[in-house]
């Protein structure tokens, strides 16, 4: 090989490559489980999580020749993989804006909203992340009244697909999936409305607790100690939640054995 080529450019790719098919499952995993945060499955997330490891290997694997050793691969790939989900959500479904309520209640307000509902932190992450910043020094109880507040927000849902570009929308391999999928897709959206207007009639702090145990993962224990509450009872009071939800779904047109779908088990 003459002066000047690239003899230091193949071992660099070859060990990019290397890293890539050693922790493939672990992509995969990391790609599935931000779908199912935000409410992906079936062929979705599958296209999702093909579009995130062929990004991974654009440019000679570019993602994972910038790994350094600075942190464990899986760490670094956890944040590699989020930042290409955010990429895929901002080029697909639209940008994020914030709620006219947190920006009439402020900066804060927005940030936090901006954490929690954006981009899937818990209200605890979401505080110390404030905290860290040095953008406030409210409380996580403070903090979790000001997010109660806020409108409930879900993440952001790609286009009608009158509105994306053709290159972007996913192709069914037959007219029976492309039926199947927009079924789904209807059931999907006939039952978080229903569960959005039934939500809405509970209080603020009711709505808040569900949201945080249901929809962003934090533990019953968690949720107490950010809002002050005692945590034996809270089961109770999350199962009298639950009990009034199945209750007043069937008036909405929604079968109650349908919360369990969509809000899955109860955490610890």
């Amino acid at each position: 090989m003459p002066p000047g080529g690239d003899t230091e450019e193949v071992p660099e790719r070859q060990k990019a490559e290397a890293l890539f098919l050693a922790n493939l499952e672990w992509i995969e995993r990391s790609a599935a489980s931000l779908c199912r945060r935000y409410g992906l499955a079936g062929a979705e997330a599958e296209d999702v999580c093909s579009w995130v490891k062929l990004r991974l290997m654009e440019d000679d694997y570019a993602p994972l020749r910038k790994f350094r050793g600075d942190s464990s691969i899986r760490t670094y790939l956890v944040v590699v993989v989020a930042a290409l989900f955010r990429d895929y959500r901002a080029g697909h479904w639209g940008r994020w804006r914030p709620s006219a309520a947190a920006l009439r209640a402020g900066p804060v307000a927005v940030r936090l909203e901006t954490l929690v509902y954006r981009d899937g932190c818990t209200l605890d992450q979401a505080a110390r992340t404030l905290r860290a910043s040095g953008e406030t020094e409210m409380t996580d109880g403070q903090l979790a009244a000001a997010l109660a507040a806020l409108p409930v927000r879900g993440p952001l849902r790609p286009s009608p697909a009158g509105d994306a570009p053709l290159a972007a929308l996913p192709a069914a391999s037959s007219a029976e999936e492309r039926v199947a999928e927009q079924e789904a897709e209807q059931t999907r959206r006939t039952v978080l409305g229903a569960l959005e207007r039934v939500m809405a009639r509970l209080p603020d702090e009711d709505r808040l607790i569900i949201h945080l145990v249901y929809w962003k993962g934090s533990s019953v224990a968690d949720v107490a100690r950010a809002l002050d509450l005692p945590q034996k009872p809270l089961y109770r009071r999350i199962e009298r939640i639950l009990g009034q939800l199945r209750r007043e779904l069937p008036a909405e047109g929604v079968q109650p054995e349908h919360l369990r779908d969509f809000l899955g088990e109860l955490p610890p």
